[in-house]
């Protein structure tokens, strides 16, 4: 006893430390309590069809989930498997309207050159000298 009489620095510090490991497992649970909440959430608006955000940025529908592995659709209709905790994201396509069949582009067979790049050096067409 006389040694913590003694040493009152040393009692604050243990004091101190005893308050920090409160009130750092305090944050820690609520943290853990935010992330559960945030699961949730997730797994409530995790609906087929729905698009999608993994943690590498890829957009995809959402098919179906099988254990902890999740089956999303890309936009040309190829499945792929990933791991439930890559899925970052749900909500609606932020770059892109929904396209149709009919909406699709069709490319054709002759394509324009691509700054002149495509064009023959050698090529002297008189409507390219007015450009100049």
């Amino acid at each position: 006893m006389e040694f913590l009489t003694n040493n009152p620095l040393l009692i604050i510090l243990l004091g101190l430390l005893v308050v920090m490991m409160i009130m750092s497992s305090r944050g820690r649970k609520k943290m853990m309590e935010q992330q559960a909440e945030r699961e949730r959430l997730l797994n409530e608006s995790l609906v087929p069809g729905v698009w999608v955000k993994t943690g590498v940025g890829l957009w995809a529908r959402y098919v179906d989930t099988d254990g902890d592995i999740v089956i999303l659709e890309t936009a040309d209709g190829t499945e792929m498997y990933w791991e439930r905790s890559m899925i970052r994201e749900v909500g609606d396509l932020p770059f892109a309207p929904e396209l149709d069949a009919a909406d699709a582009v069709t490319i054709d067979d002759e394509e324009e050159p691509v700054l002149g790049l495509d064009s023959d050096p050698t090529d002297t067409d008189p409507s390219d000298q007015s450009k100049h």
